[in-house]
């Protein structure tokens, strides 16, 4: 197979028409994104960061089936999964009604957030906290943010927010022969999350519901119902695991996350300044780690717990 070459993804053939952008580290795809053939149709699952990104995404569909994508789906609606969309004009997106609506009622703000002073602003915060920082490990976390922000700024002025225009609730066959389903069980790592999962194939790509080996983000889910859907994920069965961030894994995948977003429900109970588990500490990105904190502490606190 004769993947184009791009400092933004590995790509990997997981079986007769199925594919897998790996995002690199220092590339601007940021997550991972998968090529399916659908029979009728193709499809691209997650678009990632930059407009350069997901041109490789195209370049990748074209070289891998033939042509160019005629369907793309976002599994949630974090800048890193969606923000590569605008590169398809005229391609449907699929996603959950939830997504469309957030993404349409926060575009100006968060195209505000997109403008050359406000991305300069954050770049020169981060890079403050860096310096302040004594942990490596936090050190390392804030770059990872720098290098969102400033994959972002050098697209100043060709970046627009284009959310799915083709929605549901809870469950969508996509057209072709594969049987490919988009499913969502609810609010877990974003306010309304979606799958894709191909029955035959056992082969589920999870978006930010799994990640592996870095912390993943709490702060616009509901930390407690991230648990049920993963409940829902296991029920499917899937014998692989595409997730959002990190290598493909086994179906048994989904027990790291879940050991993730158990222990820090449990330790947000603690008081502040308290011992951590030292499980919290396996997984990379240490600010992360008290930002997840700190909003599971707050979302115990309106719950009353």
């Amino acid at each position: 197979m004769a993947y184009p070459r791009t400092p933004h993804y590995t790509f990997q053939e997981l079986g007769d028409g199925l594919h897998v952008g790996i995002a690199r580290r220092t590339g601007d795809g940021i997550c991972n994104s998968g090529i399916v053939a659908l029979g009728d149709a193709t499809l691209v699952f997650d678009t990632g960061l930059t407009p350069h990104a997901a041109d490789d995404l195209r370049s990748a569909t074209i070289a891998t089936l033939g042509g160019p994508p005629s369907l793309l789906a976002n599994s949630h609606r974090h800048l890193d999964h969606v923000l590569g969309n605008q590169q398809f004009p005229g391609v449907p997106i699929f996603g959950t009604r939830g997504t469309r609506e957030i993404m349409l009622a926060r575009h100006d703000e968060t195209m505000a957030e997109l403008t050359r002073s406000s991305l300069e602003r954050d770049i020169q915060l981060l890079e403050a906290q860096r310096d302040r920082r004594r942990s490596e490990e936090a050190r390392k976390d804030l770059e990872v943010s720098l290098q969102m922000d400033r994959a972002l700024l050098a697209e100043v002025g060709n970046l627009w927010l284009t959310p799915p225009d083709r929605t549901f609730e809870t469950r969508l066959v996509l057209p072709g022969s594969r049987g490919a389903e988009l499913l969502s069980f609810g609010a877990g790592h974003t306010e309304a999350d979606a799958v894709l999962f191909l029955p035959h194939e056992k082969l589920l790509f999870a978006g930010d519901l799994v990640v592996i080996g870095v912390q993943p983000s709490m702060g616009s889910g509901d930390p407690q119902h991230w648990l049920t859907v993963l409940d829902e994920i296991d029920r499917l069965r899937p014998e692989r695991i595409v997730p959002g961030h990190g290598p493909v894994v086994s179906g048994e995948g989904s027990r790291e996350t879940r050991e993730y977003v158990e222990s820090v429900w449990a330790a947000a109970s603690s008081p502040a300044g308290a011992p951590l588990p030292a499980a919290l500490r396996r997984w990379e990105g240490s600010l992360s780690l008290e930002q997840n904190l700190e909003f599971a502490r707050g979302v115990r606190a309106t719950q009353g717990h």
